[in-house]
């Protein structure tokens, strides 16, 4: 790069080289490659990287380049909600307490989620749990009977990613009623059949809404795109363009 294009490499330059090494599972090519670059780490490095890292269930990679992400930005809540989705999800409940525990010592809460959606020109914006919609009762309706048809395909709802101490079912209604599961939904019925519905969200989808969303796309036959606050998900017949890295 440098000899043939008298580039000098910038940190956003050594960022895509081991975001482009992790998503191609060479975790530990990547790993070495940041140890010996000529500059430090920032956060959108070891963010990117930690994601692969998760995506890809390495479990020790995952609490080395979290435990370097939180010291070097122990105020953004965003490692944070990384590190507890990936505890939650391989059922390490000990870590994920630990998480949470300095989450609280440090005074870090999460940003209040939202969806908006588009129909016919006007937008419509929902908050997680939200009742505030005139469509309210026909969204719920709606979004049950998707629930049992995504149960009957081997559909459990993650709950591991809910903070608060209240029993499962609680829990699995909390996750039920995700802005972006209320969103799409209101999409569903106010649009034609084989319409495409496109969200965005202000935060990073969670694992059970994107597993949710690849099999509404599936059941329905729709075309959904949601854009979160780290990329576009293109939803199609069950498969997201994310390939589940994101």
């Amino acid at each position: 790069m440098v000899h043939t294009y008298s580039i000098t490499p910038i940190i956003k330059h050594y960022t895509c080289m081991v975001d482009l090494l992790a998503r191609a599972g060479c975790l530990s090519e990547a790993f070495n490659f940041i140890e010996t670059m000529p500059v430090q780490p920032d956060a959108e490095l070891l963010t990117a990287f930690l994601s692969s890292c998760c995506s890809r269930m390495n479990v020790e990679m995952t609490r080395t380049v979290g435990n370097k992400l939180l010291e070097l930005e122990p105020q953004q809540p965003g490692a944070y909600m990384l590190l507890s989705n990936f505890y939650g999800l391989i059922g390490d409940l000990e870590s994920l307490a630990n998480v949470r525990r300095l989450m609280l010592r440090r005074g870090i809460t999460k940003e209040k989620a939202h969806t908006w959606v588009e129909i016919n020109k006007k937008v419509h914006i929902f908050e997680s749990g939200d009742k505030s919609h005139p469509l309210i009762n026909e969204i719920h309706f709606y979004l049950q009977n998707l629930v049992c048809k995504m149960k009957r395909m081997g559909y459990v709802p993650n709950t591991t990613m809910v903070m608060q101490n209240v029993d499962e079912c609680v829990k699995e209604e909390i996750v039920l009623g995700h802005c972006e599961k209320l969103a799409i939904c209101l999409g569903l019925i106010s649009t034609p059949p084989g319409t495409r519905i496109t969200i965005v969200k202000n935060l990073r989808v969670c694992v059970d809404c994107h597993m949710a969303t690849a099999l509404i796309s599936r059941i329905e036959g729709r075309e959904i795109v949601a854009r979160d606050s780290s990329r576009f998900h293109h939803f199609r017949d069950g498969i997201c363009s994310c390939g589940n890295h994101w």
